[in-house]
Order: structure tokens, then C-alpha cells, then sequence
């Protein structure tokens, strides 16, 4: 079943490549004018997020951190990129604001990788490493495919329309497996949301006490 599982999955990315390189370009792009913000940044702003950065990081070694309400805000903003990138797909005009959306979620890494690094040199190398990057490498690559299966969605509609090769009934079905794969992203986002919400912070719990 695994191998199945890895066929169709190799299938998938060769039958998508260009559509998964540009997305994974713009995610790429996001970082970089992320990275390039973190440069661009007064004195005051650096000051001050650094202060808010080793405050935040005070606080988790004195203090319990409450797993609960990281998981319920990592679990709405996702949802709503979820929501988002499903409803874009559905919308023929929403092609590139899927696009959009990617590069704004790397922008958000790029930029709070880049400060945290920044800021604290190889001890932020090493809580970027160890408390960030974990449930990117989950996250992100299942963003990434929820936007390809937006965008091929919103060429099967764009087809039905222009060539009438599609009767409603495939059209319904095409639908009917957008929603499936969305769910199942979803589902292993929710393993990163986990991830993030209750292994993240004793990591960077750890790292920090290491690294004191």
C-alpha cells in the first residue's frame, strides 16, 4: 500500500512539476524579501523586537507554557490559509492570489527566521533550526500542494467552460476529490499544528537553556 501510495504521489509531482516549481519559487521569493525586510529595519524596530524576542524567550524558561492556546492560534491561522487556498481554487480568477499566498507564508518565515538569526547569532541559528524549521518541512510542502490542486481545479472549470469536455457529473466528482485531498492536507497540517503547539517549545526550551 505504501508503495502504491509513493507511485501515485511520484505521479502527482511529475504530472504538476511546473505548477509545484513556480509555487515553491514564490515561497522562496516570500523568504528572500523577508530576509531582506529584517536589513531593512530601524534601529528603534531592531531594538525593540529583540527586546520583545528575549523577553519571549525569559518567559518560556520561567515560566509553563500554555501548549493549548498555541495550538488553538496556530490552528486558526491555518485553517483560514486552508479555507482560503480552497476557495481560491473554486474561483478561476483565483489562481494568482493562491500564488500570493504562498509568497506571503514565506515572507512570514523569511522574516522571522532572518530576525531571530539576526538578532542572536548562532544561538537564533539553532532555535531557527530546531524550533522552526520542524513544522515548516510539515507545513509548508502541504500548502504548496493545496495550491496545485487549486489551481488544476480551477483549470478543470476554466476547461468545462471553454470546451464543454466536461459534463457535470465529472465536474462534480473533480470536485468531490478537491474537497478529499484538501482534507487530507489538512489533516497532516494538523500534525504540524501539534508539532508546533506541544514539541516546539520544550524544543526551544531546550536549545535556549543550552545555548545560555
Amino acid at each position: 500500500m505504501l508503495k502504491t501510495i509513493r507511485e501515485i504521489l511520484i505521479k502527482h509531482i511529475k504530472n504538476n512539476i511546473k505548477t509545484y516549481f513556480f509555487l515553491f519559487l514564490s515561497f522562496v521569493f516570500g523568504i528572500s524579501c523577508g530576509a531582506f525586510t529584517v536589513n531593512g529595519l530601524s534601529v528603534l524596530q531592531n531594538s525593540e523586537l529583540t527586546d520583545y524576542l528575549q523577553g519571549f524567550l525569559q518567559l518560556m524558561d520561567n515560566q509553563k507554557i500554555n501548549s493549548s492556546e498555541i495550538f488553538n492560534a496556530a490552528l486558526r491561522d491555518n485553517a483560514k490559509i486552508i479555507l482560503a487556498l480552497w476557495v481560491l481554487g473554486v474561483t478561476i480568477i483565483g489562481v494568482p492570489l493562491i500564488y500570493l499566498i504562498i509568497a506571503v507564508r514565506g515572507f512570514i518565515t523569511g522574516f522571522s527566521s532572518g530576525f531571530i538569526i539576526k538578532a542572536l547569532g548562532y544561538k537564533g541559528t539553532a532555535l531557527v533550526a530546531f524550533g522552526i524549521l520542524p513544522k515548516e518541512i510539515i507545513i509548508v510542502p502541504c500548502l504548496v500542494a493545496l495550491g496545485v490542486s487549486g489551481i488544476n481545479f480551477s483549470r478543470d472549470i476554466l476547461k468545462s467552460k471553454s470546451t464543454k469536455q466536461f459534463s457535470r457529473n465529472s465536474l462534480k466528482a473533480n470536485l468531490a476529490a478537491y474537497c478529499l485531498v484538501t482534507l487530507i492536507f489538512a489533516a497532516i497540517i494538523f500534525t504540524g499544528i501539534l508539532v508546533e503547539a506541544y514539541i516546539t517549545p520544550v524544543t526551544i526550551r531546550m536549545v535556549s537553556q543550552i545555548i545560555s
